[in-house]
């Protein structure tokens, strides 16, 4: 171990040689002449602070200056790691500016050349972890560094100390707001240096770290919908950017290696000095430092435990919540042998959040709901976390209990009682703390936890577990789980057990207990495209049978909408307001039914290493998806989606003075009223639509050609054709729901069949039905009434796709957008982010 931590620092060491040319002669700026005491004159008049480098704040002219050491012969004068973030944020969700972000963790190396300093970011991605200097430097070589920033000396002393304005470095774009307002299409953004300052009360300088910020104000001109809905002044955003210069953790931290099937984040890099015969790619897990106090006992107390503080502006009950989900993780840690490793508490007074020194979980604010996250500072040459940071959306929590509010009714809001909606939506806090501090200690999701011990991780999505009672009332008493699962347990034993050695085969040991117990990993590339495959994998959903729980879940909504009104919402609230919450529980099925749907087409995969053991991919079996097409097939019912007539009086318009149109609330093409029949129409393509995404279309077609017992594509067709236009609905009020079906169907077909990602197999068995079900149309369409009418309109349709005349999609049905969805409830990537953002 000795040798590899010595093969590491020697890396190390060369990333940070030599790699800049000085600039031309002509052009260089001139260097400040060394003279004694040239550091104190220039001190003169001006705040000083001591740290890790002293700073010199000059208040008057908003200016900050840097006092470094003397420059080693190379012009090296320190290796950091560097941070920067956000202090306050944009409140857009869609955007995604919000208070606390931190950027990403870079190992920076500051030279001095000539009378500039320079930061140089070295390129850690290829490496070669050697003890021959000149390998190392044939890496090193080999790849392009980045230099971030240089700045003027402004004074040098006669020993070699200098000093270096860094305004400049503190008042620049570092987070890249001018770029992310532009991907998101919001206007044209540029930082406005007349507007933009050091914020000079803010410098902060502390022994291991130093601390700066600026008040930034980005100009623009056409502001975007979002920018215009939370700024003051559109053309003029003005927010505040932090800056950490952080020293290099002490030596002794051992890199553990990363394993697929133990669920943890990692830093990755190439290490061209392996031997031929082994891969390149090297991972490490990334983790705290947490070492014990007793090396061989277990257990043992910890040199130094692993603390998280909590916002103290958020409220109250939702702080309590929030150190009480969060310290859940301190039952992991001592399973994996550690005494009192982990604790939470609420931020001491004074500290500030993005200060190194603390981690942190975040109260923050956003006009929208939208995205929790939990992120960290890495050290990115071995992975070592060295802050977590948590930044949890404040309106997560009101959508929470307006689900219940819609599932239970709103009688018992407020009143502390077990099936009061707050409770509820507290008892989801409190998972929510704990699953974004578990990204913070290294672990990623795993959406396989919810089909095996229950509720086996609080790293998957939890959707709320509502159960029918014998006299067929909602029982939400068991709706989330209390402290962290099975597989959390193993997760941490796999990223923070000690050992004599860091053995591989320890490690092994403990996947393969881990796997002995049926313990199973899905992550997000195998939960979150609409094209996955994984049978288990799949997010805000519950049970080990998505058909069956699909079923459930029905029911559960049935029994919600079935009694749906004015009780839904408390008293003295505008009714306007209950379209909101009704969105929520006619969609209450839209997750399970992702979860159903990727079980058609599935296929049952591991994250295999050679020799492990595990089964090998295969189809999953042909009964069981067959079970899940009939499932989602009883969702397209037009007596499951219709609406009483009792609840859509309830629904009334939207446009109550002082409340406004939100995207939370059904679309409608009877605005301002509800639209019952587009809301049926939007259900329905959430079955549709999914079922015949192209992926799924093709494994349907490669199951079936390799075994012709398997479920094929043409029987998924020929599954939602009888429902669309065989079985027949008994009332006009239903029949005009299957007339939207029967719509939606042959669009969605039509798009499947001339859409460029569909493979030729695909389109010749999807014509094919398209071709059988116009000359059934047109044989039928002779009639009078509403039925016959609806037939030959799809009819001339089909007929103008398929003989080519002038075709366009425009003239297909195009169902209204859903609300917004995950997080139960806005657009983007991830519950939370690590490396997503």
């Amino acid at each position: 171990m000795r040798r590899a931590l010595f093969l590491i620092l020697i890396a190390l060491a060369g990333c940070s040689s030599p790699s800049v040319p000085p600039p031309d002669a002509g052009h260089a700026p001139e260097t400040p002449p060394a003279k004694p005491n040239a550091i104190d004159e220039f001190a003169s008049g001006k705040r000083q602070l001591k740290g890790m480098f002293d700073i010199l704040v000059d208040d008057g002219a908003a200016k900050v200056y840097l006092i470094l050491p003397a420059p080693d012969e190379n012009g090296r004068v320190a290796e950091l790691i560097y941070v920067e973030g956000l202090v306050s944020g944009l409140g857009s969700n869609d955007i995604g500016l919000d208070r606390g972000q931190l950027g990403g963790s870079r190992f920076v190396s500051l030279r001095r050349i000539g009378g500039r300093l320079f930061i140089e970011q070295p390129n850690l991605g290829y490496r070669a972890l050697s003890d021959n200097a000149a390998e190392v430097d044939a890496v090193r070589q080999s790849f392009a560094t980045s230099v971030l920033w240089s700045g003027k000396i402004a004074a040098t002393d006669d020993d070699g100390r200098f000093v270096v304005d860094f305004t400049d470095f503190v008042v620049r774009d570092a987070h890249g707001v001018s770029q992310r307002l532009a991907r998101a299409k919001e206007g044209s953004f540029k930082l406005d240096q007349d507007r933009s300052a050091v914020d000079t009360a803010a410098v902060l300088a502390f022994p291991d770290n130093l601390e700066f910020e600026a008040l930034l104000t980005f100009a623009g001109t056409k502001p975007g919908s979002q920018v215009r809905s939370v700024t003051p002044t559109p053309e003029s955003i003005t927010l505040t950017q932090h800056h950490s210069l952080i020293r290099l953790p002490e030596p002794g931290y051992q890199p553990r290696r990363f394993d697929p099937r133990a669920g943890s984040f990692a830093t990755s890099f190439l290490d061209y000095a392996v031997p031929i015969a082994e891969s390149m790619q090297t991972n490490w897990i990334n983790r705290h430092r947490l070492e014990k106090t007793s090396p061989g006992a277990a257990p043992s107390a910890v040199v130094e435990p692993i603390i998280y503080y909590v916002d103290p502006g958020a409220p109250t009950k939702i702080r309590d919540a929030l150190i009480e989900g969060a310290g859940w993780w301190s039952n992991a840690f001592e399973l994996a042998g550690f005494e009192d490793a982990f604790r939470v508490e609420v931020l001491p007074e004074n500290a500030h959040p993005l200060d190194v020194r603390y981690n942190v979980i975040q109260w923050v604010h956003r006009s929208t709901r939208g995205w929790s996250y939990g992120g960290a500072v890495i050290d990115p040459r071995t992975g070592e976390i060295i802050k977590g940071h948590v930044s949890l959306g404040s309106l997560r929590v009101r959508q929470d209990r307006r689900i219940f509010e819609g599932l239970l009714g709103a009688e018992q809001t407020g009143t502390g009682t077990d099936d009061d909606p707050v409770e509820l939506a507290l008892a989801r806090i409190r998972q929510l703390a704990a699953h974004e501090v578990g990204h913070t200690i290294g672990l990623r999701h795993n959406f396989s936890a919810s089909t095996y011990g229950g509720r086996a991780s609080v790293m998957d999505y939890p959707a709320p577990l509502i159960r029918v009672d014998e006299e067929g009332q909602l029982d939400a008493s068991n709706a989330y789980g209390v402290g962290v699962g099975i597989w959390d347990e193993f997760a941490i034993r796999y990223a923070y057990s000690t050992f004599d050695t860091e053995d591989s085969s320890a490690l092994e040991v403990l996947v393969q207990e881990a796997l002995g117990a049926g313990l199973q990993y899905g992550g997000d590339q195998d939960a979150r495209p609409r094209g996955s495959s994984h049978p288990t994998a799949h997010l805000w959903d519950n049970g080990d049978d998505p058909a069956t729980e699909l079923a459930h879940t029905m029911e559960v909504r049935s029994i919600a909408l079935s009694d749906f009104g004015a009780g839904n919402v408390t008293t003295g609230t505008s009714l306007a307001e209950l379209q909101e919450t009704f969105a929520l529980v006619y969609f209450y099925h839209r997750y399970q039914v992702e979860a159903a749907a990727k079980i058609v087409g599935g296929v049952d995969y591991r994250f295999n290493i050679a020799g492990d053991g595990q089964s090998l991919a295969g189809p999953v079996d042909s009964e069981v998806q067959r079970a899940a097409l009939a499932a989602l097939i009883a969702t397209l019912d037009p007596v499951e989606l219709d609406i009483a007539d009792s609840t859509l009086a309830a629904l009334v318009p939207s446009t109550v003075p002082g409340h406004g149109r939100s995207r939370e609330r059904v679309l409608s093409n009877t605005a301002p009223n509800f639209d019952s029949r587009g809301a049926a129409l939007s259900a329905m393509d959430m079955v549709v639509s999914i079922l015949l995404v192209p992926e799924r279309c093709s494994r349907l077609n490669q199951q079936s050609r390799l075994d012709h017992t398997s479920l094929s594509l043409d029987e998924v067709l020929d599954e939602l054709s009888e429902s669309a236009f065989d079985k027949r609905a008994r009332t006009e009020r239903l029949r005009s729901i299957q007339r939207g079906l029967q719509s939606l169907l042959v669009a969605r077909m039509i798009e499947r069949a001339s859409d460029n990602a569909t493979t030729d197999d695909v389109r010749a068995v999807v014509e094919d039905h398209l071709s059988r079900l116009q000359r059934r149309l047109a044989r039928r369409s002779g009639s009078d009434g509403p039925d016959a009418a609806h037939d030959s309109m799809l009819a001339r349709q089909l007929d103008r796709y398929l003989n080519q005349h002038p075709w366009s999609d425009d003239v297909t049905v195009a169902p209204l957008e859903l609300p917004p969805g995950s997080p139960i409830g806005s657009p983007g990537f991830g519950d939370c982010n690590w490396y997503d953002r």
